[in-house]
């Protein structure tokens, strides 16, 4: 059984806060992870070749016969690298997995990552995915879902830089919120059938026919001053909304999305 076989129960995987590091015990524990699934191989184990993978993705010179062997310098040389390309790794790693084990393998990964309060999870697409409230996740989930129209190509194509600038490693968090607001003013366009127009221009019509409440256009409207005060058109002072105001501005965004899509 891999090392957090019993402990991973009772570990306190809220506050899943740490984005800027890789602390020594995660990578240790990842390498006995490593080693535990791929000892396991049906075609057997080529620790030889695993070592050379792990130390080149690292951009590393492997030697052909490292001292104290192969476990102990891959160990070594994973302590030793930037946190950043300690996550690349996992990544990396993901896709020479065999096939029978790939699920346990984001299980175990996932388990490590939570004990660790690490902000990302290993996704089924074998990426990184800042962990989200579960109720959250299934919201950005549907407006994958909802912006699969071919008429929404260009919102969904934002959607997805945004969400790709959310989850990286470091968070690019202005990135981030001009993308996801970007595919809400597109979804806005082509729902409201104003191609040309601003999210501004698209709330004046709103408001004229009333179709929304007026709370519900005034809390629209804020999330359009938000961003034309920190990060859009005319910019110039720098981004300085904290981690939590981008959760919530990424989420709201979200939100008005689907607002519009079913309208």
């Amino acid at each position: 059984m891999a090392s957090r076989s019993f402990s991973g129960q009772f570990e306190d995987t809220t506050g899943r806060s740490i984005d800027n590091d890789a602390p020594s015990g995660l990578r240790q524990e990842y390498v006995d992870t490593v080693y535990f699934v791929f000892e396991r191989s049906p075609s057997g184990f080529d620790e030889r070749r695993l070592h050379n993978i792990i130390l080149q993705s690292l951009a590393v010179q492997p030697s052909g016969n490292p001292y104290s062997g192969f476990r102990y310098a891959i160990g070594r040389e994973i302590n030793n690298a930037p946190w950043e390309r300690f996550y690349d790794l996992v990544v990396r790693i993901a896709s020479e997995v065999p096939t029978i084990f790939q699920v346990e393998y984001r299980q175990l990964v996932n388990q490590l990552l939570a004990s660790y309060r690490i902000a990302w999870n290993l996704g089924e697409d074998d990426k990184l995915h800042r962990v989200l409230p579960a109720a959250i996740g299934v919201q950005i989930e549907t407006v994958f879902s909802e912006l699969g129209a071919p008429r929404f190509a260009a919102a969904l194509a934002s959607f997805r830089e945004g969400m790709a600038a959310y989850d990286d490693r470091p968070q690019r968090a202005k990135d981030a919120c001009k993308n996801i607001f970007d595919a809400l003013e597109a979804t806005a366009k082509i729902v409201g059938q104003m191609p040309t127009a601003t999210f501004g221009n698209i709330l004046g019509e709103i408001r004229k026919v009333k179709y929304l409440s007026t709370e519900t256009i005034s809390s629209l409207q804020k999330l359009y001053d938000l961003a034309n005060n920190h990060f859009r058109h005319g910019t110039t002072q720098p981004f300085l909304l904290k981690p939590i105001e981008v959760d919530y501005f990424v989420v709201s965004c979200s939100g008005a999305i689907l607002l519009f899509v079913r309208m």
